[in-house]
């Protein structure tokens, strides 16, 4: 275990020297901070497809660029615009700072499906997508409705259970 953690935060370290990318730690986000918020998807996004053979350096980092953007007042009224153009944000963003390949952009511009029409065409897409959702609702049940763990475990499973 502690091998597969030096090599997430070897991955890590590139990121987290770029002051933009290091802003994202005061940026509220899901009742937590949003650089929280991208390692917890990046992490169970490296498990996930290191576990399944894939290219896991470049879900990672998809992974770890899927939210890069500090534009921390977002206006609630227009909040579903803003969840379908976040990920061209974070896009232009990643790009602007960071050399990125096609796996990385795709994680990135599709993250949000469905609620763009925007599909993943990998699936280190599909990985970060999913695992986006999962810590999310996490997130949400944990730190704005303040729900322990233990309750949160038991939530996922009668869901799956019905």
């Amino acid at each position: 275990m502690k091998k597969l953690l030096k090599e997430y935060y070897n991955i890590y370290n590139e990121f987290y020297t770029i002051n933009k990318y290091r802003e994202m730690k005061s940026i509220t986000h899901h009742g937590n901070n949003r650089l929280a918020h991208v390692n917890r998807v990046a992490k169970m996004s490296f498990y996930i497809s290191k576990k399944l053979n894939l290219d896991y350096i470049s879900c990672t980092r998809g992974a770890m660029l899927h939210d890069f953007f500090v534009k921390e007042d977002i206006n609630k009224k227009k909040y579903g615009k803003f969840l379908k153009n976040h990920p061209l944000i974070a896009l232009e963003n990643s790009k602007k700072y960071f050399d990125i390949n096609e796996v990385e952009e795709d994680i990135i511009k599709t993250h949000m499906y469905p609620v763009t029409n925007i599909k993943p065409n990998y699936k280190e897409s599909n990985i970060v997508c999913i695992c986006d959702k999962i810590i999310s609702i996490y997130e949400f049940l944990r730190y704005e409705i303040k729900l322990t763990t233990d309750i949160f475990i038991i939530f996922l499973f009668n869901i799956m259970s019905s």
